[in-house]
């Protein structure tokens, strides 16, 4: 394959799976204590508490025509936000367009446009990495013009260690990464590597194999289409009757004891080792392959499973049937998969035992909706951040994980705030539990930051219903004869999430139909659980006369433990008439 040769046939990504993956080492959420926004290290948010400062969209660039943007997340918070400025595909070359946008700004604080070398024509990938400081912007290019074109091919970095206020170009824009097999290859995604200082780039092949090369964060060799002397893996091998080819999919990488690379193919095969049977016209599944350890010349992400001193452990292996739109990530808590579950219409998130290095564990229920555009990331503390386009309202989804992907909050919807609809959505978080989230809508990028807490959504509304009774007597408006006392009334919680309502109701009898303070005859408190409110009864015999109950419900937060927000409410004054005679 020439330089100059067009990769215009070069494999899509069905669902918008192209997600990136933060490899972070620490926690924090933001709290409201007091009326004032906190940061609390390894906390969770404080009972009753919520997130003060409302969510923006923020326009981080207009650009003529964009590709889909990547974005990495700096361990100040700061967002990186990346993409390709694709309006000319033969014409003028295109570029890559970047913002730095820090945590509750309006505008970015540095921006730019880098140009690729040797005259690339087309852009049709970026990805941005932040490796300890250093932020990287990658490029998978084409349509190089020099005599050496194919050097220049397929991708281009850039880097910045001044937190993005300059970009350099790196190895005068020589290739720094290899494994395109054709001209049907396209990129499924760049991670940071375990070991020290490394990058890996993984690839997609129409009717072929995915493929991983491995390149050092500084000094990269050349790795151009021609190849270069590191090599790559090829995860599938040839033998195979099907091939996995350009069905999409993308690959993660975590660091610490259980170091390793993940990726995750979608596949659609009838026959072979990926056959999948479902209820779908064409049957939809997905396949991994898994690595292990840190790069070195006897553990090589660059060598082939099977072949020596391979990192990979696992090739191509199928890993679920009746999914879509797999989006992996890894951290602390270990790689998980979010996708969608085609049989059962909902969103759900699969962690990989990296034990028995397949997917036997239980897939768990995220949201009960169908979704595109999944991107999932992890805090330093094994918190797992889903987002994801709502498929039925197109609404920008946030759920959260506290405990590593079983129980899930949310999902909540992050704001839009944006014209036509969202595309392309993708987020990231650093170790501190910042997050923000990129997509494309209208002509522009935008971006918003989020946090755990964003995944508790607002508190659904309550009603109060209420039931008194003195022995066997029950109703509404009851009559009992003067000297009795052990009548009781029960309050019960109604609304969509009063089946896990807690906090408490407060019971108060009246001896006016006003219901005002002044006539308040009895005052008590009870804990609610379950939606149900313990009773209260009169301990003290009442005089003759009418009295009037009213009970009101505290409400109870919604918490990113997964626990489902109510709000405060009150029954009428007058519903409940207790007459002593």
């Amino acid at each position: 394959m020439s330089g100059s040769t067009s990769r215009a046939g070069a494999a899509s990504t069905p669902g918008r799976v192209l997600v990136r993956m933060s490899l972070v080492t620490g926690l924090a959420l933001q709290l409201a204590v007091g009326g004032t926004l906190l940061i609390a290290a390894g906390s969770a948010p404080a009972a009753g508490g919520s997130v003060l400062a409302a969510l923006k969209a923020v326009k981080v660039g207009t650009p003529k025509e964009s590709g889909a943007p990547a974005v990495a997340v700096d361990a100040a918070g700061n967002a990186i936000v990346a993409w390709a400025d694709t309006a000319d595909l033969h014409g003028a070359s295109n570029f890559v367009q970047y913002c730095v946008l820090p945590v509750g700004a309006s505008a970015c604080t540095h921006s730019g446009s880098l140009t690729p070398a040797d005259s690339a024509t087309a852009i049709d990938d970026v990805q941005v990495l932040d490796d300890g400081g250093t932020l990287v912007i990658l490029a998978d290019v084409y349509g190089t013009a020099g005599p050496s074109a194919e050097d220049y091919q397929p991708e281009q970095e850039w880097q910045s260690t001044d937190d993005g206020a300059a970009f350099s170009i790196v190895d005068g824009g020589l290739s720094v990464s290899s494994g395109i097999i054709d001209a049907d290859t396209g990129p499924l995604g760049a991670v940071i590597t375990p070991g020290t200082n490394v990058l890996g780039y993984g690839w997609e092949t129409a009717d072929g194999p995915p493929t991983f090369n491995e390149f050092p964060l500084t000094s990269p060799p050349e790795c151009s289409l021609e190849g270069c002397a590191a090599g790559y893996a090829t995860l599938e091998p040839a033998s195979n009757p099907d091939q996995i080819g350009n069905g999409g999919g993308q690959f993660a990488a975590q660091s610490g004891s259980d170091s390793g690379v993940l990726g995750v193919f979608a596949t659609d095969d009838t026959t072979g080792p990926f056959a999948c049977s479902g209820a779908k016209t064409v049957p939809l599944g997905t396949a991994f392959a898994y690595a292990s350890g840190a790069q070195s010349a006897t553990n090589n992400y660059n060598a082939s499973p099977g072949s020596a001193h391979s990192a990979w452990k696992v090739g191509a292996t199928q890993a679920d049937c009746n999914v879509e739109y797999p989006a992996v990530g890894g951290g602390p808590s270990g790689f998980g998969v979010l996708e969608d579950n085609e049989l059962a219409g909902t969103t759900v998130y699969h962690p990989f035992d990296q034990a028995s290095q397949a997917f036997d564990t239980p897939k768990v229920k995220v949201a009960g909706n169908t979704m595109v555009d999944p991107a999932v990331s992890q805090d330093g503390a094994g918190g797992v951040y889903a987002t994801y386009l709502n498929d039925g309202n197109d609404a920008i989804s946030l759920s959260y994980s506290y405990n590593g992907g079983t129980t899930w909050s949310g999902p909540a919807t992050l704001d839009a705030n944006t014209d036509l609809g969202a595309d392309d959505v993708t987020s990231s978080v650093n170790a501190a539990g910042q997050g923000w989230a990129a997509w494309t809508d209208g002509g522009s990028v935008y971006a918003e930051s989020f946090t755990a807490q964003n995944s508790v959504p607002p508190p659904a509304h309550t009603t109060v219903s209420t039931s008194q009774a003195s022995g066997t007597t029950t109703g509404t408006s009851i009559t009992i004869p003067a000297g009795t006392v052990g009548e009781t009334d029960t309050a019960t919680i109604h609304g969509a999430n009063s089946a896990g309502a807690t906090g408490t109701v407060t019971y108060r009898l009246y001896d006016k139909s006003s219901c005002v303070t002044s006539s308040q005859v009895v005052d008590g408190t009870k804990a609610v659980s379950g939606g149900q409110a313990a009773p209260l009864p009169v301990t003290t015999a009442l005089v003759k006369g009418k009295y009037y109950w009213v009970a009101s419900y505290s409400g109870n937060p919604g918490t990113t433990h997964g626990v489902k927000g109510n709000d405060p409410s009150v029954s009428a004054c007058g519903s409940e008439v207790l007459t002593v005679k």
